[in-house]
């Protein structure tokens, strides 16, 4: 998705300048937004911004990663999270897999082990997960 070419950060650059432009706000600069263009991050562009402004890309920034917030994770979105990784393990062609495994997801969903632990017994009483001789393995 990236361009060496430097494309997508200059439009973004672009983007950003009218953006900054047609917000006429005759306050002074209070933040540089500098864009830079991935794998080297070569400079692009500084975009010059106000209070004003600084505070509407802030607020944008933050309802656009709202869903991605693990403090925000749903139960149905922690399950598919799981879920995913159950799927990764089977791809890999594991026969199981333990609840470290899935616990380390915990950071990265948003919900405690107490949660997850309630979840793998769903997905033992289901038949999605099969429990094994050895505590905390299941069988896939």
């Amino acid at each position: 998705m990236n361009r060496e070419d430097g494309t997508q950060a200059k439009v973004l650059a672009a983007a950003l300048r009218n953006w900054a432009t047609i917000d006429a706000d005759p306050s002074p600069t209070v933040a540089r937004l500098v864009i830079r263009q991935p794998p080297e991050w070569a400079y692009t562009a500084t975009v010059n911004i106000t209070g004003r402004q600084y505070k509407r890309v802030l607020a944008f920034l933050r309802d656009d990663l709202a869903d991605e917030h693990p403090g925000r994770s749903t139960p149905e979105r922690a399950a598919a999270v799981i879920d995913g990784l159950i799927t990764e393990h089977r791809v890999a062609g594991h026969a199981h897999i333990t609840t470290a495994d899935l616990v380390e997801a915990a950071p990265r969903i948003g919900r405690t082990r107490t949660w997850i632990a309630a979840h793998i017994a769903e997905l033992v009483d289901t038949g999605q997960l099969h429990e094994t001789r050895r505590p905390q393995r299941f069988r896939l």
